[in-house]
C-alpha cells in the first residue's frame, strides 16, 4: 500500500524540506521505498546521489503526472516536500494526498503560523520538528506542544522530531554516506511517521496522535 503525505504550511523555514528528506531517508533504512517531490517552484532540484527517488513536480503538469502514479504503485512512501506561503496550493495538495503534516518549531511565531494552518486544514496534522535538544531548553519548549494540543486536541503529535545538524548534508549535491546521526534521525522520523499512519487510520476520538517517545 502507498502512503502520500503532504509537508505543508504556510510559513517559511519551519523544516518542511528537511523533515521531508528526512523521513524518506528513513524509509530507504527500514528497507521501503521512498520518493520526494519537489513542489516549490523557488527551489533547485537536487536528484542526485541520493538512495530514494527525487521527482519534479514543480509544474503543474509535471505534479499531475506523479499523483497520478501513486495508485500504481502498491507499496512505498511519496512525500511531497511544500513552499511558503501558497495557500490555495496548500489546500489542493490537501485534497490529493492521504495526510497533511504541519511542521512547526519552538517559537510564538511559528505557533501562531501553524494555528492558522490547522484552522484551515482541518485534517491535518501539526508537528513539533527541529525541536530542542539540551533538557532545560526541551522543558521550556514543551509549552508551545501543550498549548496547541489543548487547541486542537487528537491533531497535535505529541513526539518531537529533535534538532539535528542535518539541513546542510541532506539538502547537499548528494547524499551518499549520511553521518550517523541523520541516519538516526531519518529512522525516528520515518517510525514516528508509520506510528502517525497507525493512529491516524483509526478513530481520532479513540487514539491520541502519540508516536515513538
Amino acid at each position: 500500500m502507498s502512503h502520500s503525505v503532504y509537508i505543508g504550511g504556510q510559513k517559511g523555514g519551519s523544516t518542511k524540506t528537511t523533515t521531508s528528506h528526512l523521513i524518506c531517508l528513513g524509509s530507504i533504512l527500514h528497507r521501503q521505498p521512498a520518493a520526494y517531490v519537489l513542489t516549490d517552484p523557488n527551489r533547485q532540484l537536487k536528484e542526485e546521489g541520493r538512495p530514494y527517488s527525487v521527482l519534479d513536480g514543480r509544474e503543474p503538469k509535471e505534479l499531475a503526472k506523479v499523483l497520478g502514479a501513486i495508485d500504481a504503485h502498491r507499496n512505498g512512501w511519496w512525500i511531497f516536500d511544500g513552499g511558503g506561503n501558497r495557500p490555495a496550493f496548500d489546500a489542493e495538495m490537501a485534497r490529493q494526498v492521504d495526510l497533511v503534516i504541519l511542521p512547526f518549531r519552538d517559537s510564538e511565531e511559528d505557533l501562531e503560523a501553524v494555528t492558522r494552518d490547522l484552522h484551515d486544514y482541518p485534517h491535518a496534522l501539526a508537528w513539533p520538528c527541529a525541536w530542542p535538544t539540551n533538557e532545560k531548553a526541551r522543558q521550556a519548549a514543551q509549552h508551545y506542544i501543550d498549548a496547541l494540543a489543548i487547541a486542537f486536541p487528537h491533531r497535535v503529535i505529541l513526539s518531537p522530531l529533535y534538532f539535528v545538524n542535518s539541513a546542510k548534508e541532506l539538502l547537499g549535491a548528494t547524499l551518499d554516506n549520511p553521518s550517523s546521526p541523520t541516519r538516526n534521525a531519518a529512522r525516528r522520523a520515518f517510525d514516528i511517521m508509520t506510528d502517525i499512519f497507525e493512529a491516524h487510520e483509526r478513530k481520532p476520538e479513540e487514539t491520541p496522535v502519540r508516536a515513538t517517545a
